[in-house]
């Protein structure tokens, strides 16, 4: 049974198969068609969601890609199921049934306990609640974009409507109790909806707990006046005035307001803490009335709440709280020893706000007291607080009296251990320095908990103390943009939504980064953000945006702190990561960029990791954030001049150069010997030496590869790597359909060859620029590009480079149905190769000269040279040029007459381009198999071959799905025999290298 996944991470499974999506953008696409079905979406709209209103110029090629890749992902995970992505005009459309989707599943549920809200009300909440659990975390979780971001709001919304009916429906059936709990998380999450107030008001009441519930009312009104200068709205007012009079048509459960037995009136769970923190056997749960020795015997132990202030406006988070809670839950039922967290984070991404939140929510289950301490490990004023001064705070705040404490440190900490035997106590332990600053702090009482923020893992606790350990990431757009909404209100916020995306984009998701721009939008009273927007876009450095006079809330400073604690190696290393491609890296990469060994850089790696300056979202990839990389860029200008970054730069760039030159050989072995730049040849490389690893370091290196180039090309002494690197991406560009980036790249190398007056470098650009405008169907400028880079290889003696030019020059001709004024450049590309000794480029050519003979209807002399390229090509391992080859046979037997053979040449041909997972030109011999099934009366045999060269095509080739599409028209009519007029381009292309 397939299913399909939008509330949580996106996800899809053909029976028991997960189908790989692939990567974000990837799972974006799938995220629309699935919104969308069962509508066709048009590619504009997918364009639009997948890049926002900016899309590069090969958007349209990349989507087709994406498309394409989605369609094997499911063909491969149910391989006899009809496909799911058909094309519609020019866009898509998934068919898929509205039960196997999870969206549409929750919505028929909470339609069908709405349904019913008043009649059956524990059957509305059971329906409700069945469909609240289809939630797997937030909606779209992972997905990058402005489209993303608006639809999960859009969704949000619609789990809230459904929460909001679920609560009342439970109201109704008297679980009053179950529901405080549950909606006091989501007033903590959503502060300024007023409805969940008034139900948690009126659990609060219907509990017998009418101070509370009072209590809620104070609470909404000061915030509603302090964010918004508004009162509450009419509803809450209402219902605040029912619950003073003790209205009767608002029941409670019986005595709930009534005297208790000691004349006292009973109030919140039953005891009262009191301010400043009463002793708990004026509270009945009996803990001071317990006997301990020591210090403090005698005396009834004070039971502190220092929590400090809870932001009202704490919004997100809402994974991370609940796995909190959970480990909590789960050591307060164990017994076995006290629950230690350690809540991690790179600065100013809001540990501190998240762990007072969640020890707010958590105090009640912690009747024995309430610690915080601020360790001040990274603190630019205060110096971190020894374990022994930690001891005698915690100490005192439990009324031990400061004569009474012990001199030496692991006293006291034994003192600390026996005062809390037996007692339940929360311990928050803020911004501590490293495990060892900590560790005399943890109560041993079973059932406490422990929370420790820092920026620094603190590993030693994990390992030693068995900690769960909390990593903290910055926060995701629709979450900032949450967080915006609490402080400002959404009328602020979404006044103008380009604006407040921008603010998004360029605070990075830090909290801190965002709560600055909150607050100077708040203090100048604006309706929108498109001001404050307008300052980020005119200020070059994002960080001069976010600056305070206050330090402790300056973004900059913030980062100092953590930079400073740095070992001087680690420093350094983050100063130059600043330097490394954006979307990520990897250790092999930074260590030539430092120029160290990898060993010696991993360790660097992971002092900064520990420190939260560097990620790593995945095993091996390293990357900051925006404002980290900015603040890290900054470091290394004040600190290293410009020889030391320039150098840097450039060993980096040695290292790409090297391992996609060594990839690209050994993925297209047809590929020539360069004679690369010095420091490319001696650079480390990794590992590629096979073509599985050599296509994942090209997927993963896929963003990077062509801005490289760029930045390459605009630096000093780099225009021999520029034109090298262009060089080596030229086929992995070409594989994936990206040719305006292919042209792009080309242009690149061409301007930094001719800058340095690099005749061999401008041949090479000239002719690959060519091959990328053929791609694109700019002929006239391949033509010209061409005819320069002839002039200039003939001007070198290159040989091969001729040849290679000739090919394609054949190329264009025969685009143009101009074979016979092919023939000429094809068979001087067959003596230039025979003349060089290169016998693969000359089997290639000798392959394409039967093909364009084959153009001309001269068979025989097509046969016997497609002959001639299988013999040499035997052994010779280019499985390229042999499907290319074996395509052209089948090709040439079919106008011959001979379909059985044809047909064994293509399946030939066939296997090996799926091995190489060569889906275009697996999709062209497709089309010239089902021409000769047609052609031998097997019509059904023509319409699946044509069918499946048409997924391909309508994923990135247009006009190739068009002639498939006329093929496929004319079935209808009869088994007549079918031609394509086309199609020998991808063989010349394939070959033309």
């Amino acid at each position: 049974m397939a299913r399909f996944v939008v509330l949580g991470p996106v996800g899809a499974w053909l029976g028991p198969v997960e189908v790989k999506l692939g990567g974000p953008q990837q799972r974006v696409v799938m995220a629309v068609l699935l919104l969308r079905r069962p509508f066709p979406v048009p590619a504009e709209d997918l364009v639009a969601a997948v890049w926002g209103e900016r899309p590069p110029p090969s958007a349209v090629n990349q989507l087709r890609i994406y498309v394409h890749r989605l369609r094997r992902a499911l063909e491969e995970a149910a391989p006899s199921s009809e496909p799911l992505i058909e094309s519609v005009g020019s866009g898509y459309r998934l068919r898929i049934a509205d039960g196997s989707l999870d969206l549409a599943v929750f919505q028929e549920t909470v339609s069908a306990g709405q349904r019913v809200l008043r009649t059956d009300s524990v059957r509305a909440r059971a329906l409700l609640r069945e469909a609240l659990a289809l939630w797997q975390g937030g909606a779209l979780a992972g997905l990058p974009g402005a489209w993303a971001q608006a639809q999960r709001l859009r969704l949000e919304q619609g789990r809230l409507d459904a929460l909001e009916s679920a609560y009342r429906a439970g109201l109704d059936t008297g679980a009053h109790d179950d529901i405080t709990a549950e909606v006091s998380q989501v007033v903590a999450e959503h502060p300024l909806d007023e409805r969940f107030r008034e139900l948690l008001m009126l659990a609060l009441y219907r509990s017998g707990r009418q101070a509370a519930a009072l209590e809620v009312y104070a609470q909404t009104r000061t915030l509603l006046a302090e964010e918004l200068g508004i009162e509450p709205g009419p509803d809450l007012r209402r219902l605040h005035e029912r619950i003073l009079r003790a209205d009767t048509g608002l029941p409670a459960p019986a005595g709930a307001f009534g005297l208790g037995a000691d004349g006292e009136h009973p109030v919140a769970g039953g005891k009262d803490l009191g301010a400043g923190g009463k002793d708990l056997a004026a509270a009945g749960s009996g803990a001071a009335a317990r006997d301990h020795s020591g210090p403090a015997a005698g005396r009834a132990l004070v039971v502190p709440a220092q929590l400090p202030y809870d932001l009202p406006v704490f919004s997100g988070r809402r994974q991370e709280l609940a796995e909190l809670a959970d480990v909590a839950e789960a050591g307060r039922h164990g017994g076995t020893g006290t629950v230690l967290c350690v809540v991690a984070g790179s600065a100013g991404v809001g540990k501190t706000a998240f762990a007072v939140h969640a020890a707010h929510g958590l105090a009640r289950d912690y009747p024995d007291g309430q610690i915080h301490l601020d360790l001040h490990g990274f603190d630019a004023h205060e110096s971190p607080v020894p374990p022994g001064r930690a001891l005698r705070s915690v100490l005192e705040a439990f009324g031990v009296p400061a004569d009474r404490l012990p001199d030496d440190v692991d006293a006291r900490a034994a003192l600390y251990r026996s005062l809390l035997a037996g007692r339940r106590v929360l311990i928050l332990l803020d911004n501590a320095r490293d495990s060892r600053q900590v560790r005399r702090l943890l109560p041993s009482s079973p059932g406490s908990l422990t929370i420790v923020t820092s920026r620094d893992q603190l590993s030693g606790l994990v390992v030693r103390n068995g900690a769960h350990h909390l990593r903290l990431e910055a926060l995701s757009a629709a979450e900032a943009h949450g967080l915006l909404v609490r402080r400002l209100g959404a009328a602020c916020v979404d006044a103008d939504p380009a604006a407040t995306a921008l603010v998004v984009e360029r605070t990075a998701g830090l909290p801190l980064a965002l709560a600055l721009v909150a607050a100077r939008a708040a203090t100048r009273r604006v309706t929108g953000l498109t001001a404050i927007a307008a300052e980020l876009r005119e200020v070059p450095v994002t960080l001069d945006a976010l600056s305070s006079a206050d330090s402790s809330l300056d973004v900059r400073s913030v980062f100092s702190w953590s930079y400073e604690a740095l070992s001087p190696g680690a420093a350094r290393l983050y100063r130059l990561s600043s330097l490394a491609p954006s979307p990520g890296c990897s250790a092999t990469a930074l260590a030539a960029l430092a120029g160290l060994p990898v060993p010696r850089t991993r360790t660097l790696l992971d002092e900064l990791t520990a420190a939260h300056l560097v990620d790593e979202p995945e095993p091996g990839r390293f990357v900051s954030h925006d404002l980290l990389r900015e603040y890290a860029a900054e470091l290394l200008a004040a600190h290293d001049g410009t020889d030391a970054p320039a150098a840097a730069f450039r060993r980096m760039l040695a290292h790409y150069l090297g391992t996609a030159y060594t990839a690209a050989r050994t993925l297209w072995v047809n590929l020539p010997p360069l004679e690369l730049h010095p420091e490319a040849a001696e650079a480390p490389v990794a590992d590629v030496a096979d073509g599985e690893r050599a296509l994942a370091w090209f997927a993963a290196e896929s963003e990077s590869l062509p801005h490289l180039v760029e930045r390459a090309g605009a630096a000093e002494r780099c225009e021999r790597q520029t034109w090298q690197l262009a060089w080596s991406l030229m086929d992995h560009l070409q594989r994936e359909g990206r040719w305006d980036e292919q042209i792009a790249t080309q242009h690149t190398a061409l301007d930094a060859a001719s800058r340095a007056g690099d005749r061999v470098g401008r041949a090479h650009a000239l002719r690959n620029l060519a091959r990328a405008c053929a791609q694109a169907g700019r002929l006239d400028e391949a033509q010209h590009h061409l005819t320069d880079a002839l002039e200039v290889f003939g001007e070198l003696g290159d040989l091969v480079g001729q040849a290679r030019s000739h090919g394609n020059l054949a190329l264009v001709l025969t685009r143009r149905g101009e074979h016979a004024a092919a023939l000429p450049h094809v068979h001087r590309a067959v003596e230039q190769f025979r003349a060089a000794g290169d016998r693969v480029g000359q089997a290639n050519a000798l392959n394409n000269l039967g093909w364009t003979y084959a153009g001309t209807g001269a068979f025989p002399e097509a046969l016997r040279y497609c002959r001639q390229a299988l013999d040499l090509l035997r052994d010779a391992g280019d499985r390229v040029a042999e499907a290319a080859t074996w395509d052209s046979l089948g090709y040439v037997h079919h106008r011959l007459g001979d379909h059985i053979r044809a047909l064994d040449c293509y399946r030939r041909a066939l296997g090996l381009d799926r091995q190489l997972g060569d889906d275009y030109n697996g999709a062209e011999t497709l089309t010239h198999l089902g021409e000769t099934k047609l052609a031998m009366g097997d019509a059904e045999g023509a319409e699946e071959a044509w069918n499946t060269a048409l997924s391909v095509f309508d994923d990135l080739d247009p006009e190739a799905a068009r002639r498939v599409r006329a093929l496929l028209s004319g079935l209808p009519a009869g088994p007549a025999r079918a031609t394509v007029a086309s199609g020998a381009g991808s063989v010349l292309d394939a070959q033309g290298v």
